[in-house]
């Protein structure tokens, strides 16, 4: 009889001690794409705190963040076409949700989407899913020492939710911007982006990513994703054209005015012929006379 209740009691006290040690100790459980178990309801952390790497301000096309300063990617001569900027939105919005058009960041308005925090001619990073288009703008290294914080590209870490076992990378494949689930999470420069149990997709075995299968890139709040990475649409860098145009507007100026000035002096020589003509002509009228 003392033994079935002494099982018993060891059964209940299991059932009631088991799950709190778990969360104590940081666990979070199920088969999952992480090196670790975890929940499927979880969410990213929260930036609350974070003293984010801020740029000079400046002219919003030359920084790359709509409100004219940088919260990442602080350094604009050593990251000129990739920029790291924070916003904030209600609810949760896609990373490919197309900009408005209204300016907005952590230094001006609310943003109506995630992408509106990019100034003009700046794009959401891996906007259209191609990875090329994103490793372009940034190296691996750069990308982790973006500064603290975490920042999102508009791309889901895999293609798919199969990750046992992962799914081979593939550069030419474009990415999908999923909402939530395995492999749903988007990839992210920053200092505070992790490891998941897949690291390949983007840069081999050293993608991260915002952890958190609950937000994933086609829903990711303000409250724990606030950061975007905007790159530059433009070839080269931002700003460089203008130079250029400026020294083809003066050369075509200074060839216009070349111009001008040898058809006033074809005008001179042709005055000056017209003058020997007539002088010949009065002195063959005196010899006539003569």
């Amino acid at each position: 009889m003392f033994g079935a209740f002494r099982l018993r009691l060891i059964s209940l006290v299991s059932v009631v001690l088991l799950p709190a040690a778990l969360f104590a100790s940081g666990c979070t459980c199920g088969s999952g794409p992480y090196e670790g178990d975890y929940f499927d309801g979880d969410r990213p952390g929260t930036l609350d705190g974070v003293k984010f790497a801020e740029s000079e301000k400046g002219d919003p096309k030359i920084i790359g963040c709509a409100d004219g300063q940088r919260e990442g990617f602080a350094d604009l001569k050593k990251n000129p076409r990739i920029a790291a900027c924070i916003g904030s939105w209600q609810g949760q919005k896609n990373l490919r949700d197309k900009p408005t058009g209204t300016a907005c960041g952590d230094d001006g308005e609310k943003c109506k989407v995630p992408a509106d925090v990019c100034a003009p001619g700046w794009s959401v990073c891996g906007m259209d899913g191609n990875i090329e288009n994103f490793t372009n703008h940034v190296s691996v290294k750069d990308c982790d020492n973006a500064g603290p914080g975490r920042f999102n590209a508009a791309l889901s870490h895999l293609p798919t939710d199969e990750v046992n076992p992962c799914p081979k990378a593939d550069p030419k494949k474009p990415l999908p911007c999923t909402g939530s689930g395995l492999g749903s999470e988007p990839v992210c420069c920053g200092n505070d982006c992790q490891m998941g149990k897949c690291k390949d997709s983007v840069w081999k075995g050293k993608t991260r990513i915002s952890r958190g299968t609950s937000e994933g890139c086609g829903q990711v709040s303000a409250d724990r994703n606030p950061g975007v990475l905007c790159c530059f649409d433009g070839p080269g860098n931002p700003g460089a054209a203008a130079p250029t145009e400026a020294k083809a507007d003066t050369g075509g100026e200074a060839k216009a005015d070349a111009k001008v000035e040898d058809a006033k002096a074809e005008d001179a020589k042709a005055g000056d012929a017209k003058a020997d003509d007539a002088k010949a002509g009065d002195a063959k009228a005196d010899e006539t006379k003569k």
